[in-house]
């Protein structure tokens, strides 16, 4: 099944109006009788989360005494697909979950008579289940927190700038109904422009921005709360700054936003740690390291480091600190250089990260980096559980939710796997999916889903060797050799003597019945240890071509170690067409049933 569309839907442009309980196209009213309604209502709540028909039975009927609830569901579903123009043979709309109930993903907009509130909460009046004195259109509220402007002769603000969004975006990121965006997302905003410009190139609608303004008798912090929808501002709060205290007014910042938005804010937890340094040398060197962090750069995220344990140096209890690091030696350590001395840093200072606050999320995120790595043999489960906790303390990490779809889509969960992917996408600053969502695609076999995604990735990252081998894998899975000649030849300059694209080419020479050629593809991509991080493709890529080789006994062997190191997708092994061999083999049944018990649909639930 193709993922939705977040576009606006072909036939015009649908809306749901809570405040008069209709629903439109372009304008013109749909007729939906009471139930159909009360469940788009109940299905466009709960948003892209599955709702079970056991759910939906207790919402529409409360019992299931003297009535047929299966027959009344179906009838219910076709009047809403009916009333949107959508389908069961191309669900654009509402998505149906075989045995299991529905999910609404399509693209809606939402009339709200809830100021500052997209949260579809019930009421006992059905027919005005919704109130408020004020209408606006959102299809979902979302918000920034923009790095502090300075006026005055200030030229190093040691970190402040950044330092201040940060400790906000960290207090509001859990608001209930409301995105915010992460600190990384607002790293290279300009600060000269309006704020009615800024929010539009973000795609938020609220905007949290100030400056700081120093003299030699006293500093002077501004904030406003912005709303782009309105044009207007929702308050402007004023304070004398205590340069020995500068993140002081953070929480009275963040009281402010939740009341004016309407959400409560929740408690900071008694046992967390400031995020910031009361060293302004040792936050000022964190926050040049952080700005590199989220890098694919070799020299950058090299020069991360070095800032960051300068950070480190001035203030070696600056947990936040310990984290970022930990994760840039993770990072080091599996994508570029496989030398033990980053995984030793990387795992020194994630523990020491975890021992100064358990609370922190990226601690967690750190330590899930870790564990689904080589060093500790991808340990998925464990690994899944460290980011649920994570996103359990702050749920804009966009890091988190791409390292779990790839984590679900490698033990199979493909459809779960999507739903991380898309979980992911209003924390990105131009609200897009990871590339990384191209796998699920590939390996679920919508392979015009995986094509359309490549080639979006290779025009965004032209030299990353992960777009080119998938564009590889396409290319050979759909029997396009030629293209994949062309791919060859050009991951030959960006990925020389890389395992993976090294092993496909075997997988490609097999194909065309040139054994020798595959054969030595595999000793290549064996004796080079490049591609250390994920050597497990490596592994399944040679058990493809030992099994287009017609030595399925040696090539269910090299499928099992692939598994065992981290690759474990067994519903592309039931797909891949370069496995048909080996699903002959009498234990590639029970291989397959043991993966499917071993990682249960559940593990994917957020």
């Amino acid at each position: 099944m193709k993922p939705a569309s977040w576009s606006r839907p072909k036939g015009g442009e649908i809306e749901l109006d809570l405040g008069r309980y209709e629903l439109r196209r372009d304008g013109r009213r749909i007729k939906l009788e009471k139930k159909p309604m009360e469940l788009l209502i109940f299905l466009v709540r709960r948003r892209e989360q599955l709702v079970s028909r056991e759910e939906i039975q207790a919402k529409l009927w409360h019992t299931d005494l003297f009535i047929d609830t299966e027959r009344n569901i179906n009838n219910i579903v076709r009047k809403i697909r009916r009333a949107l123009g959508d389908n069961s043979a191309k669900q654009r709309f509402l998505e149906t979950v075989v045995g299991k109930g529905y999910r609404f993903v399509g693209s809606i907009r939402i009339i709200s008579p809830l100021y500052g509130s997209s949260d579809l909460s019930e009421s006992a009046d059905a027919k005005t289940p919704f109130r408020g004195d004020v209408a606006w259109r959102v299809d979902r509220s979302s918000l920034a927190v923009l790095p502090l402007r300075f006026l005055g002769d200030l030229e190093d603000d040691n970190g402040l700038s950044l330092g201040f969004a940060d400790s906000l975006v960290s207090r509001l990121a859990n608001l209930e109904g409301l995105d915010v965006l992460p600190t990384s997302a607002i790293l290279n905003v300009p600060s000269n422009a309006k704020a009615s410009e800024i929010a539009s190139r973000l795609g938020v609608r609220f905007l949290v921005h100030g400056a700081i303004k120093s003299s030699k008798a006293e500093s002077r912090l501004s904030v406003e709360l912005f709303d782009s929808h309105l044009q207007g501002s929702c308050f402007i709060r004023k304070f004398v700054l205590n340069v020995n205290r500068p993140f002081e007014h953070v929480d009275d910042i963040a009281t402010h936003t939740a009341r004016a938005l309407k959400r409560p804010l929740r408690a900071t937890d008694p046992q967390s740690r400031a995020r910031y340094s009361r060293d302004p040398l040792a936050y000022g060197e964190f926050i040049q390291g952080y700005r590199s962090s989220y890098t694919g750069d070799h020299k950058l995220l090299q020069e991360a480091a070095r800032h960051l344990m300068n950070a480190m140096a001035r203030d070696p209890v600056f947990a936040l600190a310990h984290a970022i690091l930990s994760f840039v030696c993770t990072k080091l350590h599996f994508e570029i250089d496989p030398s033990r001395s980053w995984l030793e840093k990387a795992e020194f200072h994630c523990q020491r990260a975890l021992e100064l606050d358990a609370t922190l999320p990226e601690g967690h995120v750190a330590k899930a980096f870790l564990l689904w790595g080589p060093s500790k043999n991808f340990q998925h489960i464990e690994a899944i559980s460290e980011l649920k906790r994570a996103l359990t303390l702050q749920k804009n990490l966009p890091h988190a939710y791409s390292r779990l779809g790839t984590i679900l889509a490698h033990i199979g969960l493909l459809d779960h796997s999507r739903a991380m992917f898309e979980r992911g996408r209003p924390f990105d600053p131009r609200k897009t999916v990871s590339h990384s969502i191209a796998q699920v695609y590939l390996w679920s076999g919508e392979y015009e889903l995986a094509l359309e995604e490549l080639r979006k990735w290779r025009v965004d990252d032209p030299t990353n060797k992960y777009a080119i081998h998938f564009a590889l894998d396409l290319a050979i899975l759909t029997g396009e050799l030629e293209e994949a000649k062309r791919l060859l030849g050009e991951a030959g300059s960006l990925a020389e003597e890389e395992p993976m694209i090294i092993a496909l080419q075997g997988v490609m020479h097999a194909s065309l019945g040139e054994s020798e050629e595959a054969l030595r593809c595999i000793n290549r991509a064996c004796t080079n240890p490049k591609s250390f991080g994920h050597a497990h493709h490596s592994y399944y890529e040679i058990a493809c071509i030992l099994s287009l080789l017609n030595q399925p006994e040696v090539a269910f062997a090299w499928l099992e170690r692939s598994v065992d190191t981290g690759f474990a997708c067994w519903p592309f092994f039931l797909k891949d067409p370069s496995l048909k061999n080996l699903r002959r083999h009498p234990q590639f049944e029970l291989l397959v049933s043991s993966l499917q018990a071993k990682y249960p649909e559940h593990l994917g639930l957020l």
